[in-house]
């Protein structure tokens, strides 16, 4: 059945040659471009009275609201969630390690990723976070084929990234989003609608403070900028930490090189499932709560959560600048009670929301992804190196890799999830984890770029490459 419904979903097919440098360049770009344009393309026939229930996940989901791609990546990494808890569970007995398993994999999930595109449409439509300017079942029913449709066009958009260009659509479209939203938040010249004599953009808005003569509201205003270099910096130090293996080549006496394993071992996959099924979670409670059950969540008339389970996956975006401007305040609030100790609460909740999904996610993609020691030793052996000192046994290879693998797993899960949960803490621009997640796609697609492409570059842009 799964296989008759996936034969009549187009799929974009991979390229029959090696793509050089310039064209998975110009497939970058082009699918760039039309994410944007995408985002900027209204639903036809919402009422302004639209509430956008993922505000805060915004930069992570990479949907632009109001627009036809709303749902954004949502529905592909849910897909994606669902099938990872499946088959890490055993629950789906699929085995990756074989061609026919790879296939059945990917079949099942292009038929998943459009039932889960077509149930967040009904969900999203029909639970009043895009609502018609007629309240009528075919007006809400063109929404929802717009919503799909959209979501549709963007599933192409990452199958084209994907397969010939230089990353995944969806950390493409996270990267771009999250960049855009940085670069208008603080470069933005325009006047600020709530405030028109000052500027949107926080740079030019701390410009007008200082020259004003309020420097404290200018360093107020340009913190979140400051935050979001820490983060930055942050990220960029902890990706370059990494284990490397000596490998030598068998029938090359003396070539020597090394098999690198990051700390981040499974990427930013991790934070990605986790901040999707967190969204999900929360669209479970509105969900819940919208038929009158407010144990998972309650929420006001701006749709913002109020109280319930869901407020402890929220979180506290303030908790830094409480601790930097009224430390003593914050600790006599804790001791006391109230919202201070709420708020270290949801903080403590959050963190180890992001800490238990990261490690959860980054074991089933080891698994589902063949990262795991015996398939990386099965790698290993297959190009023809082994470790120096070591038979050249596939089982000798797994054995020195689970020294080093299993914990590389579960410790970068740990960093990566403790770095999230500050990044969101600090109120930077974009969300913490969107700055997180934007720099790790860029550093990863630049040394790809730079391991792969470097011999097709124009020699200029080589010589500029290679000095960073």
């Amino acid at each position: 059945m799964l296989q008759l419904i996936s034969k009549y979903i187009p799929e974009v097919r991979e390229p029959i040659k090696r793509l050089s440098f310039n064209d998975r360049l110009k497939w970058t770009v082009v699918v760039l471009v039309l994410y944007f344009i995408l985002g900027n393309i209204p639903i036809y026939g919402l009422s302004a009275q639209s509430v956008d229930y993922f505000q805060n996940l915004r930069a992570i989901i990479a949907g632009n609201f109001g627009s036809i791609v709303t749902l954004g990546i949502g529905p592909i990494v849910t897909s994606g969630i669902i099938l990872q808890l499946l088959v890490g569970s055993d629950f789906l007995s699929i085995d990756m390690n074989t061609p026919q398993g790879k296939k059945r994999y990917e079949m099942i999930e292009k038929v998943l990723v459009i039932a889960v595109t077509i149930f967040e449409s009904f969900i999203y439509v029909f639970m009043g976070g895009l609502p018609p300017e007629i309240a009528t079942f075919s007006w809400r029913m063109l929404i929802v084929f717009q919503l799909c449709l959209g979501t549709f066009i963007l599933i192409l958009l990452d199958q084209i990234s994907s397969k010939w260009g230089f990353v995944s659509g969806i950390s493409l479209f996270i990267a771009a989003g999250v960049s855009a939203t940085v670069v208008t938040s603080i470069f933005n010249p325009l006047a600020n609608p709530d405030n028109p004599i000052v500027p949107s953009g926080k740079l030019w808005a701390a410009i007008h403070y200082i020259a004003q003569g309020d420097p404290s509201a200018a360093f107020s205003i340009m913190l979140p900028v400051l935050f979001t270099l820490l983060v930055f910096l942050a990220v960029v130090y902890t990706q370059s930490i990494k284990v490397e293996i000596p490998l030598a080549f068998a029938r090359v006496r003396g070539a020597v090189t090394r098999w690198p394993l990051n700390l981040f071992y499974t990427s930013n996959i991790p934070v990605i499932f986790t901040a999707a099924l967190i969204a999900n979670l929360e669209l479970f409670s509105r969900f819940m709560a919208g038929r009158g059950i407010g144990l998972f969540g309650q929420f006001d008339q701006t749709g913002s959560p109020v109280g319930g389970l869901i407020m402890y996956f929220i979180p506290p975006r303030d908790l830094v600048y409480f601790l930097i401007f009224n430390p003593l305040g914050f600790l006599k609030g804790i001791l006391l009670g109230g919202a201070y100790r709420d708020l270290l609460l949801r903080a403590i909740g959050y963190t180890i929301a992001m800490v238990f999904g990261s490690v959860m996610f980054a074991r089933f993609w080891v698994y589902t992804s063949n990262m795991d020691s015996g398939s990386v030793a099965k790698n290993i052996q297959q190009s023809g190196m082994g470790i120096p000192g070591f038979r050249r046994d596939p089982r000798i290879l797994k054995k020195v890799l689970d020294r080093y693998i299993p914990y590389l797993t579960d410790l970068g899960a740990i960093a990566i999830g403790l770095l999230a949960a500050f990044a969101d803490f600090t109120n930077s621009v974009a969300r913490g984890t969107g700055i997180l997640l934007a720099v790790m796609i860029l550093f990863r697609m630049y040394e790809d770029i730079v391991g792969k492409y470097m011999m097709d570059m124009n020699p200029t842009l080589r010589r500029f490459v290679s000095e960073k």
